[in-house]
């Protein structure tokens, strides 16, 4: 037994698709007319796609007047039809893709050709810059500059801050040579960093915060950085110097002296021609109403932190015999920097404590500016003491 399927033609939507084909006919035969009746009006700018279908479908373009005639009466009417039938308005350029492209829906009514001009431009937003970090008003100090050199009206002398019990002749230390010996092939200068995390404040700080630490393990912006300045200059010169990169106060600060003698030993062993040991070193000086200090002073147009040599004694009673020849070779160096940058040095400040001063006979602290100090300025500073100091070693 055969079966046939039954066919139902349901007139009523077989009427409304045949409208809305001629309907749609009669849309693109006004855009096609449009756009060849006054081609003079477009620019390169004109072909896209908004701009051609307001061109083209002048109810599109209403807004700017000048159509109020039977042609927009006509217009008018083919929206509504084009609204029943076609489920777009033709005056609206973006929504005739987003009838004919169901996805651009999701683009919350951006038009799709707009998407497209934005991933195209060569124009590149500027990004937000990250807002600077904001100390509360409660934990914020002022930094201020100050000027630590020695008296103007004895620019250039030697002065110490002499605080431990012993007497000091300056002027007889300096006419005596320092006994060095730089016959031996090898380094002659170690530089090295007890307290190697001292860090410094951001160049341009006018404030800081006092509950904030001022220690880095970043040896690129802690006093690290300073010592390879100096060592760097040291080798330009012709002084031959090598340069500790340890932390010698990580893990333990309170343990560091000990650290970093036991690595001055081992390299006085390996290389027995060392004669100057600098350990460079970054101050702290606060006020007692938290103000924090900048010692700076302005050489060569240019800001330089100012630098102060320590010399450790055995007042305290650790071995130390040879703390006065520590203490003439920072005379000498300080008389040689004075000579050129009478405002660059502090005083030499000469303390109760040994400082690991006993590894050799011309071994010293260098403080290179303080906690105030930006580390441009300390590296300026130090560039200015290596400078000096090996001119001097050159002529000894």
């Amino acid at each position: 037994m055969k079966h046939y399927k039954a066919i139902i033609i349901d007139g009523k939507k077989c009427i409304k698709r045949l409208l809305g084909f001629l309907l749609l006919t009669a849309v693109f035969s006004l855009i096609i007319a449009g756009l060849f009746s006054n081609p003079s009006r477009f620019t390169d700018t004109d072909f896209l796609s908004e701009h051609i279908i307001r061109q083209t479908i002048p109810a599109a373009d209403a807004a700017k007047g000048g159509y109020q005639t039977a042609l927009q009466k006509t217009a008018d009417s083919l929206k509504k039809l084009a609204l029943r039938f076609l489920g777009f308005d033709p005056s609206v350029s973006h929504s005739i893709l987003t009838a004919e492209l169901p996805f651009t829906k999701q683009v919350q009514a951006t038009p799709l050709f707009q998407i497209s001009q934005q991933a195209t431009s060569k124009e590149v937003a500027t990004p937000t810059p990250t807002a600077p970090v904001t100390i509360p008003e409660e934990n914020r100090a002022p930094i201020k500059s100050v000027d630590l050199s020695p008296d103007k009206s004895k620019s250039g002398s030697i002065l110490i801050g002499n605080e431990t019990s012993y007497s000091i002749d300056i002027q007889g230390m300096l006419n005596q040579p320092l006994s060095l010996d730089f016959s031996l092939d090898g380094p002659k200068v170690l530089v090295i960093h007890t307290h190697a995390t001292e860090s410094y404040s951001p160049e341009g700080s006018e404030v800081y915060d006092i509950t904030a630490g001022d220690r880095s393990q970043n040896i690129e912006e802690n006093v690290v950085r300073v010592g390879k300045v100096l060592c760097d200059i040291l080798n330009q010169k012709g002084i031959y110097a090598i340069h500790d990169t340890t932390l010698h106060d990580v893990p333990s600060f309170n343990g560091s002296y000990a650290h970093s003698l036991t690595a001055m030993e081992n390299y006085l062993k390996r290389y027995p021609s060392i004669q100057v040991i600098l350990d460079v070193h970054r101050d702290s000086i606060v006020y007692s109403d938290d103000t924090k200090a900048r010692p700076l002073t302005q050489i060569r147009g240019k800001n330089a932190a100012q630098l102060m040599l320590v010399v450790g004694t055995d007042e305290k009673g650790l071995e130390h015999p040879n703390w006065r020849e520590n203490l003439k070779a920072a005379i000498h160096f300080q008389n040689a920097i004075n000579q050129k940058y009478p405002t660059l040095m502090r005083h030499i400040n000469l303390r109760k404590e040994r400082f690991n001063g006993h590894t050799s006979k011309a071994s010293m602290i260098i403080e290179t500016g303080a906690s105030g100090n930006s580390l441009a300025e300390a590296e300026y500073g130090i560039s200015l003491l290596a400078e000096c100091v090996a001119d001097y070693l050159n002529d000894f």
